[in-house]
């Protein structure tokens, strides 16, 4: 160890120190943990009743192969600070977290490491759980959900049946609802509702009538024109083909031919998802993007039918079975037979097929599942799976209702469980990046509405109010090919920059694999501990703005933290500073106060980097006293609470406090204390000094009009302009 460096100074080393064992300790004391009003998770609930409920929400993430770089976390870690800032202000948090682990990417990446998906997707997630453990993320982590799971994807099967055993109802309510298929059939039969030829529901045979049925069905078999990409062996969404018509995933040519598809009817509810957004506070740009999607008036501008089938093996079976007598028509299963799970196989490639051939679906190659045997009602026959697969989007267009009752195996979840988290209006702040403001919205949009119908949701629009977080930037090189080179590998040289000896181009973009400018967060933990990177990338700029990363810059925030350590610890013992009992000089506590003001202000509309600013500059006021008084000290560490919560803790220890803080209530301000100064501005009439009046020393022009013309003295005709410097001047010019 260094002999010349005091043994308790804040640096990386103690940093981790400090971090690990508080996060150990969260865990330990379930600190995070949500009680439900019932139920297995409801231990602690009397605790938290009287308090207002919040349910905070960040997108459903991938857990992919290479783990995290800084610039994944930029949202969790601002929904980390907002949901302390929200326990501190007496709020009961629901904060959970999850991983979407079916769909192509997983699979593919499967395929390309030669290890089993299931296998895969849960070595990834793992990697990711401890990243973001290492961030101090304040989740509830009894109730992490993998899209892949069978005790996940029973219910998502499930909603499959709720949609395939409904139709819309144009005329039930404002803008139409779903219904069972059984109230349709009674319609028919009883005349209320005319057959699609007009003739009684009783002159049709019996095909006929199921045709009837099933043209209004919201899940379906229909040909339809798609994106057919034999190098995946799958069918592709619009949104994963690239514009040059190559697959997103692999880069394969991409054929539009007619396959035979599940669809769910989306079209339906165009009205209804254009009315929702009147609902929403969400940025008025996504509410475009939703509306445009849509067409106006709910017609189908861009809005097709949800293209639901995938011929890989890395996703939801279906719960559908078709009979040996009539093999195109498609039977739902009871939910008792739930889940269907997905067959153990070895080779899950995708069968290589050419442009022209039909598809062939990877589950075919597993032995003996496409033929079953089942009792139906009818005596045990013969059946035929479905063989096709749900896309990526089935699993994440709901998990935001699993979260809440996770273990229960006899609903989606339990009713007053769903109500005291969902109602009035769903997910009180869902935060995420715009990059699926369309799709993953609309879709969640879609299936919402329709457990809205059944009653299985409460709310009518899952997400009450969306926050878009934006994007780290980071510098991106490129060779002579232009191909992109590992940044991490490119040296500064004079008038330019090398990459194994050749020059490169600098380029700007998200940071991301794709550009190889990542940066892992386990090198900054290493480097400055898991505070300075949250400190850091919250106040970079506006959450929901982009920033360019610069890791040079993280030592300021490094050095405020050692600054605030100083304030409070001697750092050769390691033992508090003898702190001043009396209260603050009067300029120090309006500081103060205004610091919690402002502050309080800023954590509620997410204005973390300017509460930032604040708390800096308080601390280096602090750091000019004589002696720092404990009534500074606590509620300073208090404010840092939810942006450095490992030191902020550590120090509320060492100052007594044996508690954690994580529910200590957030410093109130003195309303006379916080409020600004005044200053005497001098008026002009003409020129002249005539009088003087008492003003906000933050007041505007606008504002300093409107106290002059209230003031007896101002003249109240033959006015012909005021001049006014604000702090200085004003000046009144007659005619």
């Amino acid at each position: 160890m260094d002999e010349d460096k005091p043994a308790y100074r804040y640096d990386a080393r103690l940093a981790g120190e400090i971090e690990l064992r508080w996060q150990e300790r969260w865990d330990r004391e379930g600190t995070f943990r949500a009680a439900n009003p019932s139920g297995d998770l409801s231990d602690g609930f009397a605790a938290e009743a009287g308090r207002p409920k919040f349910y905070l929400l960040d997108f459903f993430p991938y857990p992919s192969g290479i783990g995290l770089h800084v610039g994944h976390p930029l949202g969790y870690i601002g929904t980390d600070v907002f949901g302390r800032y929200l326990r501190m202000t007496g709020h009961h948090v629901l904060h959970p977290f999850g991983f979407d682990t079916f769909g192509l990417p997983a699979e593919q990446y499967a395929i390309d490491t030669g290890q089993h998906p299931a296998v895969t997707v849960r070595q990834n997630a793992a990697t990711m759980r401890r990243q973001l453990r290492r961030l101090g993320l304040g989740h509830d982590h009894r109730r992490e959900i993998l899209t892949s799971d069978p005790s996940y994807y029973r219910w998502t099967q499930w909603m499959f049946l709720c949609i395939f055993n409904s139709w819309y109802d144009p005329a039930a309510g404002p803008l139409g609802r779903a219904r069972p298929v059984a109230d349709l059939v009674a319609e028919f039969a009883a005349g209320r509702r005319a057959t699609p030829d007009g003739r009684p529901w009783q002159a049709l045979s019996a095909a006929e009538q199921r045709d009837a049925v099933d043209g209004r069905r919201l899940a379906y078999l229909s040909e339809q024109v798609v994106n057919w990409c034999p190098g995946l062996g799958t069918v592709l969404a619009d949104e994963e083909v690239t514009d040059e018509g190559r697959s997103a995933v692999g880069n394969y040519p991409v054929h539009r031919r007619p396959l035979r598809q599940w669809m769910l009817r989306i079209t339906a509810f165009a009205e209804r998802l254009l009315a929702g957004l009147d609902d929403v506070d969400w940025p008025e740009h996504v509410k475009r993007l939703q509306r445009n999607w849509i067409g106006p008036s709910g017609g189908p501008y861009h809005l097709k039918d949800w293209l639901f089938s995938r011929q890989r093996y890395w996703g939801e079976p279906f719960p559908i079975v078709y009979d040996e007598a009539d093999p195109t028509r498609p039977i739902a299963l009871p939910e008792e037979m739930l889940p269907v799970m997905l067959p153990e196989i070895t080779d899950f490639r995708p069968v290589p097929q050419d442009d022209a051939s039909d598809p062939v679906p990877a589950l075919a190659r597993a032995p003996g599942w496409a033929q079953v045997t089942l009792d139906l009602g009818d005596g045990p026959r013969r059946y035929r799976r479905e063989l096709n697969v749900m896309p990526q989007w089935a699993g994440s267009s709901w998990y935001y209702l699993r979260y809440l009752d996770p273990r229960n195996e006899t609903a989606l979840a339990a009713e007053d469980i769903e109500r005291y988290w969902m109602s009035p209006s769903g997910v009180d702040l869902y935060v995420g990046g715009v990059e699926h403001a369309v799709l993953h919205l609309l879709y969640a949009r879609f299936w919402h509405q329709v457990l809205h119908d059944y009653g299985v949701a409460s709310s009518p629009e899952p997400f009450g109010r969306l926050f878009n977080q934006g994007y780290i930037l980071a510098d991106a090189f490129t060779d002579a090919r232009g191909q992109y080179v590992p940044a991490a590998e490119v040296t500064a040289v004079p008038g330019g920059w090398e990459h194994a000896g050749q020059p490169v181009t600098r380029r700007a973009g998200k940071m991301g694999k794709s550009l190889k400018n990542g940066i892992s967060p386990d090198d900054i933990y290493v480097s400055y501990g898991a505070d300075t990177l949250r400190l850091y990338e919250m106040a970079m700029g506006p959450l929901d703005g982009d920033r360019p990363w610069h890791t040079d810059d993280i030592t300021g925030m490094h050095r405020f933290l050692q600054r605030l350590w100083r304030l409070i610890i001697n750092v050769s013992t390691g033992e508090p500073l003898a702190l001043d009992p009396a209260a603050p000089d009067p300029a120090t506590e309006r500081l103060l106060h205004r610091t919690i003001a402002t502050v309080r202000e800023d954590f509620t509309a997410l204005r973390f980097h300017t509460a930032i600013a604040r708390i800096i500059e308080l601390t280096a006021h602090a750091s000019r006293l004589p002696r720092v008084p404990r009534a500074l000290a606590e509620p300073l560490v208090l404010m840092v609470a939810p942006l450095a919560p490992h030191i902020a803790e550590e120090l509320w220890q060492r100052l007594g406090h044996p508690a954690s803080l994580a529910r200590e209530p957030f410093p109130q301000a003195d309303p006379a204390l916080a409020a600004d100064a005044s200053l005497t501005l001098p008026v002009q009439v003409n020129g002249k000094v005539r009088f003087t009046i008492e003003v906000p020393a933050s007041a505007s022009r606008h504002d300093i009009a409107e106290l002059l013309a209230r003031h007896p003295a101002y003249p109240r005709e033959d006015v012909a302009r005021l001049i006014v410097v604000p702090g200085k001047i004003a000046n009144i010019v007659l005619r």
